[in-house]
């Protein structure tokens, strides 16, 4: 009778059959192998060890903020047409970029009298919709039918970045224009003396009668050294005019006005 052979108490069990290598055994060496490289080489550097994990740390954290906040919002969405821009603005009455930007496609399309309504309803909601384009069309409304509008939107909201671009326009050709720009500053309490100075002195070359007197008068109160030779040049003006049957119309104010001037000095 046969028997059948047991294995010796003293020797180990045998190895299993080796498996047969998968196509992808070779890329999780070099991978294992790079990440042991790597963690010897970080640990030899305590300070990139540190660095290394604030960033990911960070990383994490922007990832947590983006999943529980949703993305920000992008210019991507802005509207490419007028049309595009009034329906986002009816289905968005209360957000107050959309409303700008509807502006910003009506005074595109030279409808600037709605694209004011437009800046008025965003600086409504929220006076710091106002971008440099709003700044710039309001500015350009000066000398137009929109004027007194873009004026009172500008002080009401109290739009100090349009300072800088009403500057020139007090030394404009255009009474109203001038005018316009320097009330408008004082409003912003951004005016001064030099403004009104400048606009009396455009005002001497006024078709006006009543507006060059004035101009004279308000000189000879607030007018500096630069004020004397406009008004010895409007002195030789009006020398041009009256006669044996008309007065002249600035007359004796030029020299009272200038006196003045010089008394201060």
């Amino acid at each position: 009778m046969s028997t059948i052979p047991t294995s010796d108490p003293g020797r180990p069990p045998p190895l299993p059959a080796a498996k047969k290598p998968g196509p992808l055994a070779a890329l999780r060496a070099f991978l294992v192998i790079r990440q042991i490289r790597f963690s010897a080489w970080v640990h030899g550097r305590p300070v990139l060890a540190v660095t290394t994990g604030l960033a990911l740390l960070l990383a994490a954290g922007a990832g947590t903020w983006v999943a529980l906040s949703g993305m920000p919002d992008l210019p991507f969405g802005q509207p490419k047409t007028l049309s595009e821009a009034r329906e986002a603005a009816r289905a968005k009455p209360s957000d107050a970029s959309v409303q700008r930007d509807l502006g910003h496609k009506l005074w595109d399309a030279r409808k600037h009298k709605a694209a004011l309504a437009a800046y008025g309803r965003a600086l409504a909601l929220d006076r710091g919709a106002a971008d440099d384009r709003t700044i710039s069309n309001l500015v350009a409304a000066f000398g137009t039918s929109e004027q007194r509008e873009a004026e009172g939107l500008i002080w009401k909201y109290d739009l100090t970045a349009a300072e800088k671009p009403l500057q020139p326009l007090v030394h404009s050709n255009r009474y109203g224009v001038r005018w316009g720009a320097v009330h408008t500053l004082d409003r912003l309490r951004r005016g001064n003396k030099a403004n009104w100075e400048t606009a009396y002195i455009l005002d001497l070359d006024s078709s006006e009668c009543n507006v060059r007197r004035q101009a004279v008068d308000k000189l000879g109160i607030i007018g500096t050294k630069r004020a004397i030779a406009a008004l010895r040049a409007a002195r030789a003006e009006d020398a041009k005019t009256g006669g044996w049957f008309r007065s002249r119309c600035l007359g004796d104010r030029l020299d009272t006005a200038e006196q003045k001037i010089l008394a201060r000095r």
